[in-house]
């Protein structure tokens, strides 16, 4: 009979005897504390102070009960001998040979507080870098494992949470204190491994949303909406520009969903156009036969004007041009409204009924036509205030500059939204409540990484996101040396 060769093994086989036999301990260790805790609190006169302390002190018991359930299973998967696992293994393209004796890892962040795992290392060639196979395959990254990196990072993307905040809340849920180093490490571990996976659910996203929409009614809009945000950058407390932009689906006027894009100040917003535009393309191209209409919906700013002439105003998909219609904000023609009525000289009663005519007239067909006659009538009747004349200049000439892109009563008939409300929403969401916190300053590498989590969160793909990014996670593949016959 031939001899038989058994490979070496990262893991080892373990019995659900053994299993049973971990848990069986556990929990009669957890039994015999909430025996004991039980026993206290009903000895004496019961009161809300003492219900209080007893309640905490049982899940001070659950949450360490399923803390050593977790070490315990984890540390079991490897095999407690170094020899009998494979000599080398390879990881992202590159080989790692084991070293001679295990090492202790003893601050790794779970649901449940920090375990402890005793594990097999490999380096990378003589002084490079050093891995843990079976930690890879856990998914442990940044000294957590996936579920408590979940955590961490939906409570670093979530509204208000500084430093100190998310330190506390990540204490207070798990039992574990981290630091700042940590906490900023699995921020930027999720960053990296998470940006990549964001376009393609966020696409997701948005076609569940366009079919969604597809059900309530026949004509279903897509809109695009870009703005800016100042915010403190690091070291010196310079305010920079950062950029925000949505993708929004609509259905007969009503929104169904909204995703979310963000960058940090950079000339031109470049990243952000790159961005935008590769999720927009992808949209039309899986959902064109869908779509009624496309509208751009933003002020008359340098950037989003720039974005219009250079990229939206010939959009191409695939070789065919995409009709795209743009719509300056109508807030923000209602404030050229308000310039000229102050410039011209009117009591304040005549003053706000003329105003609030005009601006009702501009939402009807043929609307800016009517409101520049109303206007040339109330200069000749009335005439202008002296100190007020630049002003009256400089409104005038921005309604009639953007004329083409003012038919609010043709966009309000197709469902489109005629203001710019969603984005300027996203950057106080995404910038505002979470960035520009009491004392807050931020380096570019931090900003990028906060703003990509924060939009991934707040376009409601987080969960999908994150799947996805473990299911993507590099495998550590064994490498074996031939038996020798």
């Amino acid at each position: 009979m031939d001899d038989q060769f058994t490979l070496p093994s990262l893991t080892r086989a373990i019995s659900i005897g053994e299993i049973e036999a971990i848990s069986a301990t556990l929990i009669a260790k957890a039994q015999q504390a909430l025996v004991s805790q039980a026993s206290s609190f009903l000895e004496l006169a019961i009161t809300p102070l003492r219900t209080h302390g007893f309640e905490c002190q049982i899940e001070i018991i659950a949450r360490e009960l399923g803390r050593s359930f977790l070490e315990c299973c984890f540390g079991v998967i490897e095999p407690e001998n170094v020899e009998s696992m494979p000599g080398t293994v390879r990881f992202n393209d590159h080989s790692f040979r084991r070293l001679i004796e295990k090492t202790m890892h003893s601050n790794i962040l779970t649901r449940f507080g920090n375990i402890g795992l005793s594990r097999a290392t490999y380096r990378r060639g003589r002084s490079g870098k050093v891995i843990a196979p079976v930690e890879k395959m856990l998914g442990i990254q940044c000294g957590a494992t996936p579920a408590a990196a979940d955590l961490v990072g939906r409570q670093i993307a979530a509204t208000g949470s500084s430093q100190t905040r998310s330190i506390e809340f990540i204490a207070d849920r798990t039992g574990a204190r981290i630091g700042n180093e940590k906490l900023r490490s699995i921020s930027s571990g999720l960053f990296d491994s998470m940006e990549p996976h964001r376009e393609e659910c966020q696409l997701e996203q948005l076609q569940r949303w366009i079919d969604q929409a597809e059900k309530h009614g026949k004509n279903v809009v897509l809109t695009i909406s870009r703005d800016s945000v100042s915010l403190c950058i690091a070291p010196y407390g310079y305010f920079e520009m950062a950029s925000v932009a949505t993708l929004s689906v609509f259905s007969q006027g009503n929104r169904i969903g909204t995703v979310y894009l963000a960058a940090t100040p950079e000339e031109n917003q470049t990243q952000l156009s790159e961005n935008l535009t590769s999720l927009l393309s992808s949209v039309i191209r899986t959902c064109s036969e869908k779509i009624s209409s496309i509208a751009y919906v933003t002020d008359a700013g340098i950037i989003e004007t720039a974005y219009w002439k250079t990229t939206l105003r010939k959009f191409y998909v695939d070789g065919q041009r995409i009709k795209i219609d743009r719509t300056v904000d109508y807030y923000h023609a209602s404030l050229r409204l308000t310039a000229i009525a102050d410039s011209l000289k009117l009591d304040e009663k005549a003053r706000q009924d003329w105003l609030e005519s005009v601006r009702k007239l501009l939402l009807l067909d043929g609307g800016w036509g009517r409101v520049m006659r109303s206007i040339a009538k109330m200069k000749e009747l009335h005439g202008l205030k002296a100190p007020a004349a630049d002003e009256y200049k400089k409104a005038e000439k921005y309604l009639r500059r953007y004329r083409r892109f003012m038919n609010y009563a043709e966009q309000r008939g197709q469902g489109c939204p005629i203001g710019s409300g969603i984005v300027e929403s996203a950057c106080k969401q995404i910038v505002t409540e979470r960035m520009k916190l009491s004392g807050m300053r931020w380096k570019h590498a931090g900003a990028r990484q906060i703003m990509t989590l924060r939009s991934i969160l707040l376009s409601q793909t987080w969960t999908a996101t994150y799947k996805r990014m473990l299911e993507n996670f590099s495998p550590v593949k064994a490498l074996y040396a031939q038996p020798a016959l």
